[in-house]
């Protein structure tokens, strides 16, 4: 009997190493351009195949009276622009605050966005150093922007 000569096997496996290194290759490749495109935005446009080069016009309904028919000449006439109505501002309320322990006119003040001296203005308060607690003073309007 004749003796079959042995294959070796790392010859047996070569094609199949060789396949996998192109297939991975190729995929990566793949992956590259796919993410360049997404990157810088380039998207193919998707192929149209039912457009038409020219727009579909359609018969427009008949009254008894006709339409102006815009032209591209300009006129000498002045063109109409429409005034803004000035709507008045409300003037803001005043309103109330009582003081608790621990506050200032300062702090009150930075509270609601407004000066010590507004507050003392409008409450008649000579020093501002000399209020009460639950004292109700009145606060100008407006606050915070």
């Amino acid at each position: 009997m004749s003796e079959s000569p042995r294959r070796d096997p790392i010859r047996a496996l070569l094609p199949w190493v060789a396949a996998t290194a192109i297939v991975l290759a190729l995929a990566v490749t793949a992956g590259f351009v796919t993410a360049y495109l997404v990157a810088s935005g380039r998207a193919v446009d998707a192929p149209v195949a039912a457009a038409s080069p020219t727009p579909r016009t359609t018969a427009a309904p008949t009254t008894g009276a006709q339409t102006p028919v815009p032209t591209n000449e300009s006129s000498n006439q002045p063109r109409r622009t429409p005034t803004p109505q000035v709507e008045p501002t409300p003037e803001a309320t005043p309103f109330e605050h009582t003081i608790a322990r621990g506050e200032s006119l300062s702090y009150i003040a930075g509270l609601y966005c407004t000066t010590v001296q507004e507050i003392q203005e409008l409450n008649g308060i000579e020093n501002p150093n000399r209020i009460q607690v639950d004292q109700v003073i009145l606060i100008p309007g407006g606050g915070c922007e």
